[in-house]
């Protein structure tokens, strides 16, 4: 299992087209094929230090990936504040296919005393995350990509380098074959994710712990003496009766399994059961008869129960 050390940069001018607003370039980095390949560290340096300063006030920002495919633009945008965000950002760091994202978002301050830029960095993995084993990739090559947003018709110098370590395992044609499908198929862009259900704060309690409307806790049936003695027996008071037919005890966990109310109690008040006495089942009862005849046990000569 040799490990693999990658140093790669990639250093390019960026031109940011008029009609587009954004500009892309990227570099293939080719890696053996049919192993199964473990990351075990990955960091990134901007060789610029910053990133580029636009000259007017406008929102700018870098994105770099590794990904075992090129990175397609999506409909995500990055969002500053009401008015200012980057649309045709790439996908997000959730996504299978990415094995290394670095954003960074530059803005020009509004406090004339202090007229210095303001950046703001985030990436995945983080510094802790990337020193030890993260993700795994088939393919035999890996894409370093670079997406920028700054001002129009300008032709920008991007300078990454970056650092990696690849265990590399022989695996065999099948597996690396199927890995490299599902990576192929994972690459395929996802145009617009959205993924939450908004609720209204106020209705939180209300569809989780519907008792928040009484207070309290909801109340439940309990099995008393008597009602035990019922379950079982169907009688009460300790009056010796023979045992309940198994056709009335399926109708006991089925009547115990009621809906109700929110705020009434659990299972059925007429018998009364609780629904969580489901919990003591027994099998055979429920889920049909028992077999009357069991296979008959099997003995080797030293004694021991042989298994079919």
């Amino acid at each position: 299992m040799p490990v693999h050390t990658l140093r790669e940069t990639i250093v390019g001018k960026v031109f940011i087209p008029e009609d587009l607003g954004i500009g892309y370039f990227t570099k293939r980095i080719n890696v053996p094929e049919g192993m199964r390949n473990q990351v075990l560290t990955i960091d990134l340096i901007n060789e610029n230090v910053t990133p580029y300063i636009p000259t007017e006030a406008i929102l700018s920002g870098v994105q770099v990936f590794l990904s075992p495919y090129p990175i397609q633009f999506t409909q995500n945008n990055i969002q500053a504040n009401a008015i200012l965000r980057l649309d045709t950002a790439g996908p997000y760091a959730s996504d299978s296919s990415i094995l290394y994202k670095k954003t960074e978002i530059t803005t020009l301050n509004d406090f004339t005393e202090q007229p210095q830029n303001k950046v703001w960095t985030s990436q995945f993995p983080n510094d802790s995350l990337g020193a030890v084993e993260t993700t795994k990739f088939y393919s035999p090559h890996l894409y370093l990509t670079v997406i920028v947003w700054n001002q129009i018709d300008t032709e920008i110098e991007v300078k990454y380098s970056i650092y990696a370590t690849i265990k590399q395992t022989k695996c065999s044609t099948i597996e690396s074959a199927m890995g490299c499908h599902a990576e192929f198929l994972d690459a395929q862009s996802k145009r617009l994710l959205s993924t939450a259900v908004f609720t209204d704060p106020r209705d939180t309690l209300g569809q989780t712990f519907p008792m928040w409307r009484y207070g309290g806790i909801r109340p439940e049936l309990m099995i008393s003496g008597n009602t035990a003695l019922r379950y079982f027996n169907k009688v009460a008071a300790n009056q010796s009766q023979d045992m309940i037919t198994r056709d009335d005890f399926q109708a006991t966990f089925k009547e115990a399994t009621k809906m109700a109310q929110y705020d009434s109690a659990f299972g059925d008040p007429t018998i009364p059961i609780p629904d969580w006495v489901q919990i003591l089942d027994v099998g055979g009862i429920t889920s049909g008869a028992i077999r009357p005849f069991p296979p008959p046990l099997k003995f080797a000569d030293n004694g021991n129960t042989l298994m079919f």
